[in-house]
């Protein structure tokens, strides 16, 4: 079975554009959500530790830990969910002007090209901002896990639009990341959610074409066709009526 390690951000506290959140509070909704794809699809995951933010733990250790968790485990990707920023806290709060999704792969690594080239085609079917991967060797979290690495920088989470875009669509980026994966791992994709079937248009008929009528019941008095008129109507036939007619 294929094994991802999900390691989401362990950041103290980076504040988000949109109101009342942060980077490692939407990163974890976001690996909620594609819990929930991996199980379906057949994918074995496993996730580090979730960061209170504003806590006194120690991110730094916390990492660590995620990679040594990793490695015990035997994944064989090592999936990590970041949110970018351009700007500094001193610049105050969602007054980032980039945006974009720029995820990060270990320079040099084949897999980790090939597993890029499967998330960036599957992230531009829901994203309709810049795509951009980045290749880096300084991250310890790229470095380090036996595993390929994918590192996402989902969007800037200091850009307001970008920020609420990804609060709006997580699972749509959850669904296209499990994509990615089973695209990697040459699985298919389940959808775990049922998805209604798209409304039947009425058929309208011609002036060439029959028009057929059923009549179920005929009355002296309008309260017992109303009365029976509810009952065809509860069973689920709504273009019912009561026509009259003389004797």
């Amino acid at each position: 079975m294929a094994k991802v390690y999900l390691s989401p951000a362990y950041h103290k506290f980076n504040p988000c554009a949109v109101a009342g959140c942060d980077e490692t509070t939407h990163n974890n909704l976001y690996l909620d959500e594609l819990e929930v794809f991996l199980t379906a699809c057949g994918i074995a995951w496993k996730r580090g530790p979730r960061r209170v933010p504003n806590s006194s733990e120690d991110g730094d250790v916390l990492m660590r830990r995620a990679v040594a968790e990793s490695d015990a485990w035997g994944a064989e990707v090592h999936y990590v969910s970041h949110t970018n920023a351009s700007t500094n806290l001193s610049d105050g709060v969602g007054q980032g002007k980039a945006r974009g999704y720029r995820p990060i792969i270990f320079q040099g690594s084949q897999r980790g090209e090939r597993l890029a080239l499967f998330m960036t085609t599957r992230r531009r079917e829901v994203y309709d901002g810049q795509v951009s991967l980045n290749r880096r060797t300084d991250l310890y979290e790229l470095r380090e896990p036996r595993a390929v690495t994918y590192y996402e920088e989902h969007v800037f989470h200091d850009n307001v639009d970008d920020a609420r875009w990804f609060h709006d669509n997580l699972r749509s980026v959850a669904r296209s990341a499990a994509k990615g994966l089973c695209d990697y791992f040459n699985l298919p994709f389940v959808e775990p959610y049922t998805v209604a079937d798209p409304p039947q248009e009425e058929e309208v008929p011609t002036e060439s074409a029959p028009l057929y009528r059923v009549q179920v019941g005929a009355f002296r008095s309008r309260s017992g066709a109303e009365a029976l008129l509810s009952q065809v109507r509860a069973a689920g036939f709504g273009g019912a009526f009561i026509a009259t007619a003389q004797q």
